[in-house]
């Protein structure tokens, strides 16, 4: 039990951080305290993190796993949450709303997030997942007088309701297959080969479309440019970033480390699924005048380069992961810099010009759109080159062919915002103040993906540590 206290000791003191702020706000902090306030707590919990190891021992009874894997991913979730705070910090928000609840949604968000990243049971799997998706609905519509935020947080709580019901109907298939929800017991009897069959492919399929909903993958991607066009630019940026990458640790959770599901069935349908998410989220992307339903529609192609690592088994798993800690940086920083270039109008319209007024932070903005369209040498390049050498060497021929093909399509409406910020006239006059809160996480986003990009085995490395 001591150890098990300490392990979550990272978690207690978010949630600790969480009630204060929430109490500050009460008693009339400004913004600008909360949001120092949560950041604090964030680096806070990044500092414990360390005292949390060794692994390999049981939490709770194995409802959490103490592992290398959850390691890293909690170190993930807790910088790429401090990035969102930042964000937010240098933000300028439309509406007067009460930050210390957003700043309390979020941290409560990141203990689901660390939760479900160490989760060594689908009956914990579930709680955290629904946590995370009831304080999402009420992020994703934030801006309580604003419809198209209000329409946000309803679509995504009816497609999250859905996507929930079915993946805790393929969990409680698992437990009346073996009897138990402990997901290393669940896989130790499919490697032994004592359960197969439609039940067990059945319960795989719908785990995997709950999954496949927090990833954005398709067909469960409606959601995406809807909620993140709605949500707050901040909201958006964890939606796309944190959140989504949540459902990737899942997946890797359930389908590969702990074998919950059956392998054979993987291997025809998640390279179709990658395939058709990567091109629909292209097409989709090319059509859209909002630069954040563009970003949105990107960010759907994007898990669709990330999903085909992970079509292609074990062996392109530590490229997925690869591929997520490159796209933090990549989306992160794209949703920043379009966020504080134009934070009320995300219309193309309004980026016209932007390369010469607000020059340092259109250049960056660039950097992020060349990155996500992977033109070398800069880091999502090697992102895709290296999904596209996994699947070579797999000998999937189709996959890999899909991702070139895909990476040229995406170029077309990356380098369309581009052009109208440094080709196209001004359409207005307004000033286009940046804080330095936003030049430092811009600034820090457009550093790591040009480090990654000439240190890639800086990750790898890491990624090694993970997955041994």
């Amino acid at each position: 039990m001591t150890y098990s206290l300490n392990f979550i000791s990272v978690e207690l003191a978010l949630v600790l951080g969480a009630l204060l702020i929430l109490m500050a706000a009460v008693f009339g902090a400004g913004r600008k305290t909360l949001g120092f306030a949560a950041l604090a707590t964030v680096m806070i919990a990044i500092f414990r993190l360390p005292a949390t190891m060794p692994p390999g021992y049981p939490v709770f009874d194995g409802m959490l796993v103490s592992d290398t894997f959850g390691y890293g991913m909690r170190l993930f979730i807790l910088l790429t949450v401090a990035m969102v705070v930042l964000m937010s910090l240098a933000y300028a928000w439309p509406q007067d709303e009460d930050m210390g609840e957003f700043y309390f949604f979020i941290l409560v968000a990141t203990v689901a997030l660390n939760l479900a990243a160490c989760a060594g049971n689908l009956a914990m799997v579930y709680l955290a997942v629904e946590t995370l998706s009831i304080v999402s609905y009420v992020l994703a519509g934030y801006f309580k007088r604003d419809i198209l935020s209000t329409e946000a947080g309803v679509k995504y709580f009816l497609f999250g309701a859905l996507s929930t019901g079915l993946m805790l109907y393929g969990i409680s298939l698992a437990y009346g297959l073996f009897g138990t929800l402990d997901m290393s017991f669940i896989g130790s009897r499919i490697a032994a080969g004592d359960a197969h069959g439609p039940a067990l492919v059945v319960a795989a399929v719908l785990i995997l479309a709950g999954l496949a909903f927090k990833a954005s993958l398709v067909p469960f991607h409606m959601w995406v440019a809807d909620v993140y066009e709605g949500a707050p630019w901040p909201v958006a940026a964890f939606l796309s970033v944190t959140s989504k990458a949540l459902g990737f640790v899942l997946l890797a959770r359930i389908f590969f480390s702990n074998a919950v599901v059956a392998v054979p069935f993987w291997s025809g349908v998640a390279p179709v699924i990658a395939i058709l998410t990567m091109t629909i989220g292209n097409l989709a992307a090319f059509h859209q005048n909002s630069v954040k339903r563009m970003l949105a529609f990107s960010s759907v192609a994007q898990a669709g380069y990330i999903f085909a690592a992970m079509a292609l088994g074990q062996a392109g798993l530590s490229t997925a992961f690869f591929y997520i800690a490159i796209y933090a940086f990549m989306n992160m920083g794209a949703f920043a810099a379009a966020a504080f270039l134009s934070p009320a109008d995300a219309q193309l319209e309004a980026y016209r010009g932007l390369g010469r007024r607000a020059p340092v932070m259109a250049f960056l903005f660039s950097v992020f759109l060349l990155s996500l369209a992977g033109l070398p040498p800069l880091a999502g390049f090697m992102a895709k080159f290296f999904v596209i050498s996994a699947a070579v060497e797999a000998r999937d021929y189709i996959l890999a062919g899909a991702v070139v093909l895909n990476s040229i399509l995406g170029f077309f409406y990356y380098l369309k915002v581009i052009k109208a910020m440094y080709f196209d006239d001004e359409t207005s006059v307004r000033e286009c103040l940046v804080p330095w809160l936003g030049y430092l996480l811009v600034g820090g986003c457009a550093w790591g993906v040009i480090f990654l990009a000439i240190h890639p085995q800086a990750i790898l490395d890491i990624l090694a540590l993970m997955f041994v």
